[in-house]
């Protein structure tokens, strides 16, 4: 008996905290407050993003291919199952 009391009493305590929980964090002043800090933070964004300079970019034609080597080191295409083959 005092078992299925303590559970009970216990499941009761559970489902009231994880309501207050879902009504809180749902609730208009936690929606209002956390609207107000994005847009805190994304006037700070902003204003340090317009402060930064653009740099040039100069890494046009930096790599360059050799396509004759690139034909003479080909891979040699290997067949697997070619390997388990008795022969």
């Amino acid at each position: 008996m005092f078992k299925k009391i303590k559970t009970t009493t216990h499941l009761i305590f559970i489902i009231l905290f994880i309501s207050y929980a879902i009504v809180t964090y749902f609730s208009n002043e936690i929606q209002i407050k956390i609207n107000q800090n994005r847009a805190v933070y994304s006037k700070k964004f902003n204003s340090v993003i317009s402060g930064l300079s653009l740099l040039k970019s100069d890494t046009d034609n930096v790599i360059k291919y050799n396509i004759k080597n690139s034909e003479e080191n080909k891979i040699k295409k290997r067949y697997f199952w070619n390997l388990l083959k008795d022969e």
